[in-house]
């Protein structure tokens, strides 16, 4: 069941129309009115919306949408489960790390932990169970049917599978085509819905958020990811090699179709753009030999870079703001792809060393990705007094990650000096034992007991070795992952290595829309 919203800006028609939610009074007949001839209310719609206005205050706790430790990109969410009889089991509200559906049934003592669908336990208490099977959920936002890629099932199910009764929905989903789609899934499975209870307030909550969904940028990069399943991709360089500042700016620079031996498209990877990022970091010369200085450029690109606007200068869609995407991704090249004037491990750090420096202004919900061989993890320095750490980076810092998204790495399987040690001492060594083996048989057959023994010792010291050599490898590797993971780093293996394994890991793991690829220039 559902009633019409208090305030009816937009979220009406977008209720009434999706699978039995119907907006209107929950019987034909018409409320009593007061003296004053205003009608009267429910104990019921008092009290929804009075915790409404507590789910309210906790989605505006810390700064709202844009506060510290806030969800943005993502939208702010505030909830308050309650018992029936009006006392609040717990209070939750959305970051960077969680949803506050989420933290609002852990509040109350219920935990759920994201598989493959919610695992939720209760405790064992039956008074407890009886609250929860007698219990409201108010929140702000509608929950959403789309999760978080294989991390996180949907806030949606998590409700379903909560066990708690009835749904009160401050506004629907903003996302274009999604508006009331958690509502009305949830009503499918017999849960009791009512949307619409103080609904102006609730959509203010997430004002920029709702402008944000309808850029272009991320509906074109929601479209992408439901066509091909993973993120739209945007990579971004500081080069300019452009005569006009100002024409690089709005258009950037693009590849040619083909770039270094492979075809480069909208469908294989995302957009591929050279743009300028958001600092300033080059200086160039205008048509009339004077310097153009770094923050005129900086001004063509911050103002109104991606608000869709008629096609002019200030609404190019190849240029999105960092802060307004899922996650900015820098990669860690391989030896020998690095600058090709400089080949030590320093020089190939520019992409780490930008998400660490740079990268700390994003907000706390844009995720930073390092990209990497496996095999290079050696050389990656996680403390501050690394040689190979550029000076003035805090190394440390980015791997802590405190106050945001945890830092990510994905390895990926790569060769470098130490992997191909390996694999020739494992050829070494079957060579080795082949010829002890071929040996070994000659002595036995002419009869010679003692040589045979011999090279039979051979031929296991050999294997022995090698086996050694290999496990002590696997396991220095090993070592730095959980070192990587006791800083609070999510690691992760990558199936692949190319640019486009892991825009699909991207969108299959995470679920990601748009992604910046931060060019290691």
């Amino acid at each position: 069941r559902a009633r019409a919203p208090l305030a009816s800006a937009g979220g009406v028609e977008e209720a009434e129309a999706v699978n039995g939610i119907a907006a209107g009074p929950e019987t034909p007949e018409t409320p009593a009115a007061d003296d004053d001839g205003e009608e009267e209310r429910s104990e019921e719609e008092i009290r929804d919306e009075e915790m409404m206005a507590q789910a309210i205050m906790m989605a505006n706790s810390a700064g709202g949408e844009r506060g510290s430790h806030g969800p943005y990109p993502r939208p702010i969410c505030g909830a308050v489960l309650v018992s029936k009889d009006g006392k609040i089991l717990g209070r939750g509200r959305s970051d960077y790390d969680g949803h506050a559906v989420e933290y609002a049934l852990s509040d109350a003592g219920i935990e759920a932990v994201p598989l493959r669908e919610w695992c939720v336990a209760w405790p064992t208490d039956r008074d407890f169970r009886r609250l929860i099977a007698e219990s409201t959920l108010y929140v702000t936002l509608e929950p959403s049917v789309r999760g978080d890629g294989e991390e996180r099932p949907s806030m949606a199910s998590l409700v379903r599978t909560s066990g708690v009764p009835r749904l009160v929905v401050g506004c629907p989903d903003p996302v274009g085509g999604d508006a009331a789609r958690g509502a009305a899934s949830l009503h499918a499975a017999g849960v009791s819905v009512t949307m619409g209870v103080s609904g102006d307030e609730c959509r203010r909550l997430v004002s920029g958020y709702a402008a944000l969904a309808a850029s272009p940028l991320q509906s074109e990069a929601r479209r992408h990811r439901l066509r091909h399943g993973r993120p739209l991709g945007h990579l971004h360089c500081s080069v300019i090699d452009s005569d006009d500042a100002g024409a690089f700016v709005r258009n950037g620079n693009s590849f040619g179709k083909n770039f270094g031996g492979q075809h480069l498209s909208y469908r294989d990877f995302g957009t591929y753009e050279i743009a300028p990022p958001p600092e300033s970091i080059w200086a160039t010369v205008d048509d009339g030999g004077d310097e153009l200085m770094e923050h005129e450029v900086d001004d063509f690109f911050v103002e109104g870079a991606f608000d869709g606007g008629d096609g002019g200068e200030e609404s190019n869609l190849m240029m999105p703001w960092y802060e307004s995407v899922d996650a900015v991704v820098a990669t860690f090249p391989a030896p020998g792809n690095g600058p090709v004037d400089d080949p030590s491990v320093q020089a190939r750090l520019k992409g780490l060393q930008w998400l660490c420096t740079h990268g700390r202004s994003l907000p706390a919900g844009v995720e930073r990705v390092l990209v990497m061989d496996t095999t290079d993890l050696e050389d990656l320095p996680l403390t501050n007094d690394d040689p190979n750490l550029p000076p003035g980076v805090d190394v440390e810092a980015f791997w802590k990650a405190d106050g945001r998204k945890a830092s990510r790495v994905l390895l990926r399987h790569g060769d470098n000096a130490m992997a191909i040690a390996v694999a020739q001492a494992a050829a070494q060594a079957a060579e080795s034992a082949a010829e002890a083996s071929r040996l070994a048989q000659e002595a036995i057959e002419s009869g010679n007991a003692e040589r045979a023994a011999e090279l039979a010792l051979k031929c296991q010291d050999a294997a022995l070795e090698s086996n050694a050599f290999i496990r002590s490898e696997i396991q220095k590797t090993q070592d730095l992952k959980q070192r990587l993971v006791d800083l609070g780093v999510k690691v992760e293996m990558l199936k692949g290595s190319k640019p486009i394994d892991v825009m699909n890991h991207l969108g299959r793991r995470s679920g990601y829309d748009p992604v910046v690829w931060r060019a290691g220039c």
